[in-house]
């Protein structure tokens, strides 16, 4: 698989995990499926033989992380303002490409 290919499936699973997944009231397997999301989400980030890339992908994950958990109970424009400028930063390392095209439109 191309590098960019992987680096998009990396995306897509960042973006589809359940982030909510400890107030589930079925919590076990919600823990379950949020566990191994992630961990199929490191393993595709360790296949990736570009360490600039792999540590900006994971600095995307805790930066999510820590914007998820900011506004969890109510919106906290601070750290949504700093996330928002933190991803840009790591999507224009981790796509280069995309992140200019983005700029320019």
């Amino acid at each position: 698989m191309a590098t960019v290919e992987i680096i998009n499936k990396a995306l897509a699973t960042m973006n589809n995990h359940d982030w909510y997944w400890m107030m589930a009231d079925y919590s076990h397997p919600a823990m379950d499926y949020a566990r191994g999301n992630m961990r199929y989400f490191v393993e595709l980030v360790a296949s990736i033989k570009n360490s600039t890339i792999e540590n900006a992908l994971r600095e995307l994950w805790i930066a999510t992380y820590d914007y998820i958990h900011a506004n969890m109970w109510s919106k906290d424009e601070k750290a949504s303002k700093l996330y928002e400028t933190k991803k840009a930063e790591l999507m224009a390392i981790i796509l280069p490409s995309e992140s200019g095209q983005m700029m320019a439109a």
